[in-house]
């Protein structure tokens, strides 16, 4: 079902509520990655569908259907509110179910910096390949550039410069990603410096996390660094990391998916029965 949220700067944020009907055991809300949307999440929503967990998601602002300029998002303080928001919605109408919140990418660092923060009340998150340390290491030219542009010019964007055969092993993937006219391949300097001293902050800060998380990583990953989820694993008692040997960056694309979908099912099932 459609569904949006509208943030206090007037900004209307697009996307979908699934829930199984009457017995629901539990809810995701999904913070998606850059230059993507919630659409290419549906058939990953249908699997928790069928195993009675409710999915809620919207494109993050300058993404998919949602307003903004392509790329930009002026500050994490609006993410915040997003997040803030539909967690609001999602107690306000299944009160007591308990909720997962499920980053990927640069929602995956999202959420981790939120986790941190803000201190939600949830029973888990899941988080996969999550912009920690990227793969290839951005140029000092290019750190330096959106620096600069972040305070005189934060919606100057540039582009991502993400490979697509990159995300999956499975090509029909890859190409409908290639097709699809909601995707784009921008960043601006404000939400490419975000995302760096998220990152930044998840790194140091990782000890007081209070929240189980499921994080999971594809070891030969070429967009996101598996070094990074490796080192906030050792950091912190409530990580339980999974790497998959192989995968790429879209473990939920991946050609293991059913595989993926398992463990991930498994552990929320595991934290729902779990009374601590």
């Amino acid at each position: 079902m459609d569904f949006s949220i509208r943030l206090k700067n007037g900004m209307q944020l697009r996307g979908f509520i699934n829930s199984p009907g009457s017995h629901v055991k539990a809810f995701v809300l999904l913070v998606h990655g850059i230059g993507e949307h919630t659409g290419r999440y549906l058939e990953w929503a249908a699997r928790f569908i069928k195993e009675d967990i409710g999915f809620l998601a919207v494109d993050l602002p300058g993404h998919g259907n949602s307003d903004g300029s392509r790329g930009v998002i002026p500050s994490y303080d609006l993410t915040d509110e997003m997040i803030n928001l539909l967690i609001a919605e999602y107690k306000k109408t299944y009160p007591g179910i308990p909720l997962f919140i499920y980053g990927h990418s640069l929602g995956g660092g999202i959420v981790l910096s939120y986790l941190l923060r803000a201190r939600p009340d949830i029973k888990g998150a899941i988080v996969t390949s999550p912009w920690l340390k990227l793969t290839f290491e951005p140029s000092p030219a290019r750190i330096f550039l959106a620096k600069i542009m972040k305070s005189v010019f934060p919606s100057f964007v540039q582009p991502t410069g993400l490979n697509t055969a990159h995300l999956s092993h499975d090509s029909e993937v890859v190409r409908k990603y290639m097709e699809d006219p909601l995707v784009h391949d921008k960043i601006s300097a404000g939400l490419f410096h975000s995302a760096v001293s998220a990152s930044d902050y998840v790194l140091s800060n990782i000890s007081q996390l209070d929240v189980p998380v499921l994080l999971l990583h594809g070891t030969d990953d070429l967009i996101t660094s598996p070094e990074g989820s490796r080192a906030i694993a050792g950091k912190s008692d409530k990580i339980t990391l999974r790497l998959w040997e192989g995968g790429y960056h879209e473990l939920h694309n991946e050609t293991f998916r059913d595989e993926v979908f398992d463990y991930i099912l498994n552990w929320i099932n595991g934290k729902i029965t779990d009374r601590t």
